[in-house]
């Protein structure tokens, strides 16, 4: 699984915008959870967490909206899940090694 975690800054009153983007080498489609971790509390949609499903040829985006006023390490974590009714006809599989996967960045 590869992961691309960004952070863009939108104005001086600390309002910024998480954007992870998570794609797949793997054949077989899979079904995903995506969400936020922080070592600071934040509230609103920093706390959403998304069920996708994720496949070779279709990379998935997620968006967090946030405001803070200090220095945050921010860390995006993706469960692959076992959830029917998420990805076509229900075929998806569970890697046998790992199902977390997590990035970890600081938004300043």
């Amino acid at each position: 699984m590869t992961m691309d975690l960004q952070m863009l800054q939108i104005d001086a009153s600390e309002e910024a915008t998480v954007v992870l983007e998570v794609s797949t080498g793997l054949r077989e489609c899979m079904v995903i959870k995506a969400y936020l971790l922080s070592n600071t509390p934040i509230e609103g949609n920093f706390n959403y967490k998304f069920t996708s499903c994720l496949c070779n040829n279709y990379p998935r985006r997620f968006f967090w909206d946030l405001q803070t006023n200090s220095t945050v390490r921010i860390t995006a974590v993706v469960d692959v899940i076992r959830e029917l009714g998420i990805c076509p006809d229900d075929w998806a599989v569970i890697p046998i090694k790992a199902n977390r996967f997590s990035i970890t960045k600081s938004l300043p």
